[in-house]
């Protein structure tokens, strides 16, 4: 009995988890430094031309708080999914998204962007968040061929190189910041991660790339419980096992890139979120994925709106505020693992 309760709950927790993010949602767009009752919010969405309410509440949602709601539910749920991916794919819940560069390598981008390039937009993406996507490809394509065609048999490598060129590009965006000093508060706040400046461009940006990588790393969730085995298991099981390592790798940097080009550097969701909800509802990927994908909008979601009502009528980078929530839960995660002996998952 015990047994077939805890399936249902594995079953069942993707609903739960979509039902917690519509809340979470409908919560982010009401708080703000100007309160919209819940009432108000459901019926703006709904009714958007009943001009029942205040002109400045439709304003406000519509210009300000649903787009970036959209973004922070778009860009956590893409980091928790990419954390998923590298977990099971380096067999160590210490993975995430970041520790391949990308986000360094979008810092340097977005801090050589503020300090030498125009500021405007391409394509729906301000300049800053051009520069910082381009970064954080070329970052993932050096850490590959730093790596050499021997990474994806041996994972360690690949983190290794990974945080070589992460400290060469933070060395990088430091040194700017010596020698600009009038641009380190722009800089700074960038690479802290904030979600004020999100418009629906970067919604649409965010939806192109993003959904499409989400949905194949999804489909790509049985191929990941193979690849979990390890290069040899796989392999025998009859995969390529460093052409989908490649595959599902090149995937997580590009859903990251995007990430951080609308938000700047966000850490730790994709650490949280996947190692939490493996305890949950366990190692199976296809249905470990969709609720990441959930969990990570719901954790940013939170995490934004706290960024931006605690100092209101300013906000705090919400990258801090992720920070605070990953410091414990790592301390905590280490104390379970001393307990138990192992460090390795």
């Amino acid at each position: 009995m015990r047994t077939t309760d805890g399936n249902a709950m594995k079953r069942f927790f993707p609903m739960v988890l979509f039902l917690l993010l519509v809340a979470a949602f409908l919560m982010a767009v009401a708080v703000g430094s100007h309160p919209i009752p819940l009432k108000a919010v459901t019926s703006i969405l709904l009714h958007p031309g009943a001009g029942e309410w205040p002109h400045s509440w439709v304003q406000i949602l519509w210009k300000l708080r649903l787009p970036r709601a959209l973004a922070a539910m778009m860009v956590g749920g893409v980091l928790a999914v990419g954390g998923g991916t590298c977990q099971g794919l380096f067999r160590n819940p210490l993975a995430e998204p970041y520790l391949l560069g990308i986000s360094s390598g979008a810092s340097l981008g977005a801090a050589l962007a503020i300090v030498f390039l125009p500021f405007g937009a391409f394509a729906g993406l301000s300049v800053i968040g051009l520069a910082a996507f381009l970064g954080s490809l070329v970052v993932t394509v050096t850490v590959f061929s730093a790596a050499g065609r021997g990474a994806f048999r041996l994972p360690a490598t690949l983190l290794l190189a990974g945080i070589a060129v992460a400290f060469l590009c933070q060395s990088g965006v430091w040194l700017i910041m010596a020698l600009n000093r009038d641009q380190v508060e722009r800089i700074t706040f960038w690479t802290l991660g904030s979600l004020s400046s999100v418009g629906w461009s970067g919604v649409m940006w965010l939806a192109l790339i993003t959904a499409p990588v989400v949905l194949a790393q999804m489909a790509l969730g049985r191929v990941l419980d193979v690849m979990s085995t390890g290069h040899d298991g796989a392999h025998g099981l009859g995969l390529d096992p460093s052409r989908m390592a490649l595959i599902l790798l090149t995937l997580t940097a590009l859903g990251t890139a995007a990430a951080v080009s609308v938000a700047g550097t966000i850490g730790f969701i994709g650490l949280m979120v996947p190692h939490f909800l493996r305890w949950v509802i366990g190692p199976a990927h296809q249905r470990l994925l969709l609720s990441s994908w959930l969990g990570g909008g719901i954790l940013l979601l939170l995490a934004d709106a706290i960024a931006r009502t605690v100092t209101a009528p300013g906000e705090i980078p919400v990258g801090v505020v992720t920070a605070l929530m990953g410091a414990p839960f790592l301390l905590v995660m280490a104390r379970g693992k001393q307990q138990s002996g192992r460090l390795d998952g």
